[in-house]
Formats: structure tokens, C-alpha cells, sequence
């Protein structure tokens, strides 16, 4: 746990890092593009013993370090044969300059012109160009060596012609550079015009980048810039790639997740002998509750972006329900429960969990300051003989406070969007039902006021209306719950989830119920107002209008029910449901109790309970089996309130 907590601290560190040469890397790009247009030398940190002429890409021996002016084997000439290996300079492949090559590094007058820079080593007059020294400087050409102490023609000498009294001085020079790009020369000169003057510089910017040299400039900012962006940040960049490959398998055996293992922990535990030694026992519970701390910092650390997403959603759940006085207990205490529920189900921080263990461990630290405080040998046995959990138990408590808290949050992780829509309804229905018992209500006084309707009339179906919003209401959270459990079968195809789209399907009822209320309900009253047995007519009709908005609910229902594959989530829904498909046919039979209308026919109310017996889920596997049973299920309804109100037309119910 020690090793993974340094390696992401670590890493973390390098991450940091690496953020902050990301924010410089574009300007920084073109501040190092600028530089290289202004400079031809270039010495670099990472290989002291070699410069590179920018206009040419070849690589020439730092005559600091190489020993031009000492032939080997104690000679006073070097041959081709025995040009040195330079093999220190990081290099291979080194010989001696073309004529042109040489005339063009030291930048002599019977040269083309060179507009960029001096040979850094260029000290002495022009016919002795470099390091002051007055002996020859030797160069190549199909094996022959041309002597270079004069600039104003080329004398050709073979090595043999020349005695050991003339010195021969060499500088090497390497194409390694350039050898798979021979363009390079006329793609960096500065009279090309096919690049622009930073397209030019990028392709020696490449030649850095790829060969990993880090440039000196003649502005050292720009080259602590070159470091940041083109040496340090691949070695970051590396490093954290080691650091991940690192990390992963610690993280297999010691991160926390809901499947973890809290066993394998254990198993490094003597339990025997720590039950039995109450030092032991103190001991091991503050090692133990000290590792799962360590475990739940590290998680935290990883999953702080989830918690910050969860805690930022649920914050409006944080504060106690208070009961309104507008409405009954009844609806207090359920808008209280849902508030409750999603508070518990949906608080992702760690800090309760925390707690906990670290009470645990506070328990371990009070048992062992009690024994530091006795001298006493009765007292340290009446310690030993109290009660208390054996230590796998309080172990294994522990971890299951931690995995519970886990399972939460990997749930948010998988169904995020679920449960923002989820707090979302909450909220709205929340407020929806407050508006359908202020303004809903007064809406409802008003028209009826309006057309003279009494009170105890239109209270009397705002009491009916109640009853079925509050049933409608106690819905909402169990389709919630249920879709919170994250075992629902998903349908690809859908936009919503499936227990999104049985809310919507849920919402469309109880709209249809308020549209009733609203605009419907008072059309029916004035319909029987002065008709023979209007009032139980008027209740009939009014039934029957519900009873197609539940239809119509139902029906609704059936597609989500057959586009769910498992038959545990069609039964779920089905009996979910079913409260709310026999809510009016209850009306209807208490209605009839009520009023003691025992003389309509006892065939015609048998037949009506029985609607109440449904078995559709007979028909769960057979999508158009079940269409038709509900169909036959509407039309058995509608028959039966015929009847039931011919019956009340024929006057045989006074």
C-alpha cells in the first residue's frame, strides 16, 4: 500500500508537471521556430563533443574536445586510413570533409556566400582559419587530400608527397544526420521558396527532435524552453507510461472496488493469536483500519471527478423535508420518504464511511491507553476478559461498510445519466404536486363557481382526484428504486431507459387524470344534473372516462413490457402496474356498497369483481395474446357498466 500510494503520488506529480508545459508548448513551439531562423551553430547539452551547421545538417567535431592537430600512432600526418573512430561522440561514421564541405563550414570568401553565423572555431586570419593554427587542414576527394592553407586555388597533394614535417590538422565531419534525407540542405536554405521561413526551421527542429539533441541557443531562455517542451516532457511522458505499468497490478491486488477481496488481506492476520492477546488485538485493528484509510484515500484520489459530479447532483437533496401545511399526512410522509430515499441511495462521499473506520480505530487506541494507564495485573485481566468482536468479525464489518459505499458510486459511474434525470423528476413532481393542490384546485373552484356549481359538489371531486394523484404519486419511486438497482435489461434501440420511458408512461396518466379533472369532469355533472338518477349516472360516466385513461395507461405500458427481454422485468412492471389498473373498478364496487344499490343485478357486480382477476401474465411471452386480453378486458368493462347503468334507466334502482 506504501509502494502504490508514492507511485501515484508520483505520478500525480509528473502530471502536474506535464499540464504545465502543455499550456506553453504552442507559443513556446514558435518561440523555438524563431530562434532556429536566427541561428546557423548549434553545440548541444546532451553531446558536447559535436556541433551542427544548421544550413547543411552534418555534424563537425568539437575541437575542444577532438585532438585535430595529433595524428595517431605518434605520426605527423593523418591518413585516411587512420582517420580516429571518434566513437565517444556519440556518433559513428565520422571522415574527413569534401573541399567544399570545409570551404563552406568556415565560410572563406572563395565560397558561395554564407549569411548565418561563423564556425565557432574560426580564430585566426582567413588563410588560417581555425584555432590559429599554421599548418594544413586536410580534406577528401576520391581518396586524395587537398591541402587547404591557402584559399586562393585548390592544390591537390597525395598524402606520400608530402614529408612529416608538415603538420596535417583534421577536422571529421558526420552525415549521419541527413544520410535518409539528402534534400535537407535545400529545404533548410534560406533562398528557398517553396517554405516559409518557420516550415524551414521545422525541418531542423525535426532533426533535434528525432535524434533527441538538446540545442544550446544563443538565448539561454529558449534553450531552457527547448528542454521543457522537447527533452523533459518525453521523459515525463515516459516515466508515466512506467509509472501506469507500474501501479496496475498493486492496484489489482490493493484498490478498492465492490468486488474487492478483503480476505486476501486477512489471510497476512494471525488471528488466533490476536484474539487471544488483547496487545495484539489493539495492535492489528490499528494496522488494519490504518491500510483501509490508506485504500479509501487513494480511491478517493482516483474517483474525485465521480464524487465531485454525484455530490454537485444531489445537493439539492440535502436538506431535511419539512412537512406543508397544505397537504395530509399521507402526503407529507411520502414526499418525505422519496426525499429520504434518494438522499440515501444517491450521497456518494467517503466521509461517513471514514468515520466509521475511524472509530473503530479510536476504540483500538482507547483499549491501548487503558492498559498503559494499570500497573495493575487484576485490572489488565479484567481487561482481557471483556467482551469484544473477534477480530475477523470487526475486519470484516469494516469492509463491508467500505463496499457498500463502493457499490454506490460504481453505480453512478455505469448510470450516471440515469440518476441526474432521476433527481430531475424527483424535483419536478415534487413541485408538480404542490401546484396540483394550490393552483390545480383553485382552478378547479373557479370554474365551477363560475357556473354555480356548490362546494361540496366540486370538493367532492377533488377528494376523488386526490385519491388517484396520491396513488399515481406512490408509483413514482418504486419504478425509481427499481431502475436504481442497475439490473434492468436495457433496450438499445430506446432513447430512454426502460424505466425512464415507464415514468414518461406514468406521466401521461396522470395528465390525462388532470385534463379530466379539469376540463371534463363538470361537463358530465351538468350532463345528468336534472336526469332520473343523474347522480349515480353522472358517477358511472365519470368512471368509465377514468377507466379509458387507465386503458390507455395500460396499453401504453404493453410495448415497454415486450421490449424488455427478461421476464422478471415484465412481471415486475405488470405488478407494478396493478394497483393502477384496478383503482376504478374499486371505485365503482364501493361506490355501489355505499350507495346500497343491492338490487342491480348480484350477476352483473360478480361479473364486474371479476374484471380484478387478471392474469395477464399468462401472456407475458405472447405480446399479441396479451394485446387481446386487454381488449377483451375493455370490452368486458364497457359491457358491464352498460348494463349495470340500463339497469338504473329502467328504474329498477330508485
Amino acid at each position: 500500500m506504501s509502494e502504490l500510494n508514492e507511485l501515484i503520488s508520483e505520478r500525480e506529480k509528473l502530471q502536474a508537471e506535464l499540464s504545465e508545459i502543455e499550456t506553453l508548448s504552442e507559443e513556446g513551439r514558435n518561440r523555438i521556430l524563431e530562434a532556429v531562423n536566427n541561428q546557423r551553430w548549434y553545440f548541444f547539452r546532451n553531446k558536447p563533443k559535436v556541433i551542427l551547421d544548421k544550413l547543411t545538417g552534418l555534424l563537425w567535431a568539437n575541437l575542444d574536445y577532438f585532438p585535430y592537430n595529433k595524428p595517431p600512432n605518434g605520426k605527423n600526418i593523418f591518413t585516411n586510413e587512420a582517420i580516429p573512430a571518434f566513437s565517444d561522440s556519440g556518433f559513428t561514421g565520422w571522415t574527413a570533409p569534401s573541399y567544399d564541405e570545409f570551404y563552406f563550414m568556415v565560410g572563406a570568401k572563395s565560397t558561395r556566400p554564407v549569411t548565418l553565423g561563423t564556425f565557432p572555431f574560426c580564430k585566426g586570419k582567413e588563410n588560417m582559419p581555425l584555432m590559429n593554427h599554421n599548418g594544413y587542414w586536410l580534406c577528401r576527394d576520391g581518396g586524395l587530400w587537398f591541402d587547404t592553407y591557402s584559399s586562393s586555388d585548390r592544390r591537390i597533394y597525395e598524402i606520400e608527397r608530402k614529408s612529416d614535417k608538415y603538420g596535417y590538422c583534421l577536422i571529421p565531419c558526420n552525415n549521419k544526420l541527413i544520410i535518409n534525407n539528402p534534400d535537407y540542405a535545400k529545404n533548410v536554405a534560406p533562398s528557398n521558396k517553396i517554405y516559409s521561413e518557420n516550415e524551414r526551421a521545422q525541418f531542423t527542429l525535426d532533426l533535434f527532435t528525432k535524434n533527441e539533441l538538446w540545442p544550446k541557443f544563443d538565448d539561454g531562455g529558449i534553450t531552457e524552453l527547448y528542454g521543457k517542451i522537447y527533452v523533459r516532457k518525453p521523459e515525463i511522458e515516459n516515466r508515466l507510461q512506467e509509472l501506469n505499468e507500474q501501479i496496475k497490478p498493486l492496484q489489482a491486488v490493493r484498490v478498492l472496488s465492490s468486488e474487492f477481496d478483503y480476505t486476501a488481506m486477512l489471510s497476512a492476520y494471525d488471528l488466533s493469536a490476536i484474539d487471544s492477546s488483547v496487545i495484539k488485538y489493539f495492535q492489528a485493528l490499528r494496522k488494519w483500519t490504518d491500510a483501509l484509510m490508506s485504500m479509501i484515500e487513494v480511491y478517493e484520489r482516483e474517483k474525485e471527478e465521480t464524487i465531485s459530479r454525484s455530490n454537485t447532483i444531489t445537493l439539492q437533496l440535502s436538506k431535511k423535508y419539512k412537512d406543508s401545511s397544505e397537504l395530509s399526512d399521507a402526503e407529507n410522509e411520502l414526499l418525505r420518504e422519496r426525499t429520504a430515499f434518494f438522499r440515501r441511495k444517491l450521497s456518494l462521499g467517503m466521509n461517513t464511511v471514514k468515520t466509521k473506520i475511524l472509530a473503530v480505530k479510536q476504540q483500538a487506541d482507547e483499549l491501548e491507553e487503558r492498559i498503559d494507564s494499570t500497573d495493575s495485573l487484576t485490572e489488565l485481566a479484567a481487561i482481557a476478559r471483556e467482551e469484544r468482536a473477534c477480530f475477523a468479525l470487526a475486519a470484516e464489518n469494516t469492509a463491508r461498510i467500505i463496499m457498500n459505499a463502493l457499490l454506490k458510486i460504481e453505480f453512478f459511474e455505469s448510470h450516471s445519466e440515469f440518476v441526474t434525470n432521476a433527481v430531475k423528476i424527483l424535483s419536478e413532481w415534487t413541485e408538480n404536486y404542490r401546484v396540483f393542490k394550490t393552483t390545480y384546485r383553485n382552478d378547479l373552484e373557479k370554474t365551477c363557481n363560475d357556473d354555480g356549481i356548490d362546494k361540496d359538489i366540486w370538493e367532492s371531486w377533488y377528494s376523488d382526484w386526490e385519491g388517484l394523484r396520491l396513488e399515481i404519486e406512490r408509483k413514482l419511486q418504486p419504478v425509481i428504486e427499481w431502475g436504481l438497482k442497475g439490473d434492468t435489461a436495457v433496450n438499445e434501440s430506446a432513447d430512454l431507459s426502460i424505466p425512464e420511458q415507464i415514468i414518461t408512461v406514468l406521466e401521461g396518466y396522470k395528465k390525462s387524470a388532470d385534463k379530466f379533472f379539469l376540463e371534463e369532469r363538470k361537463g358530465i355533472y351538468q350532463k345528468f344534473a336534472f336526469a332520473p338518477g343523474g347522480k349515480l349516472q353522472e358517477k358511472f360516466e365519470a368512471e368509465s372516462m377514468l377507466y379509458k385513461c387507465a386503458l390507455k395507461f395500460q396499453s401504453d405500458l404493453q410495448r415497454i413490457i415486450f421490449s424488455c427481454t427478461s421476464p422478471a422485468d415484465r412481471i415486475f412492471i405488470l405488478n407494478w402496474a396493478d394497483s393502477l389498473l384496478d383503482i376504478h373498478i374499486d371505485e365503482i364496487l364501493t361506490f355501489v356498497a355505499d350507495k346500497g344499490l343491492d338490487k342491480i343485478s348480484g350477476e352483473i357486480l360478480d361479473d364486474f369483481a371479476k374484471l380484478k382477476q387478471k392474469n395477464y401474465d399468462v401472456f407475458l411471452s405472447d405480446a399479441k395474446a396479451y394485446g387481446e386480453e386487454l381488449s377483451r378486458r375493455e370490452k368486458q368493462y364497457n359491457s358491464l357498466m352498460f348494463r349495470m347503468r340500463s339497469d338504473l334507466a329502467k328504474g329498477e334502482v330508485k
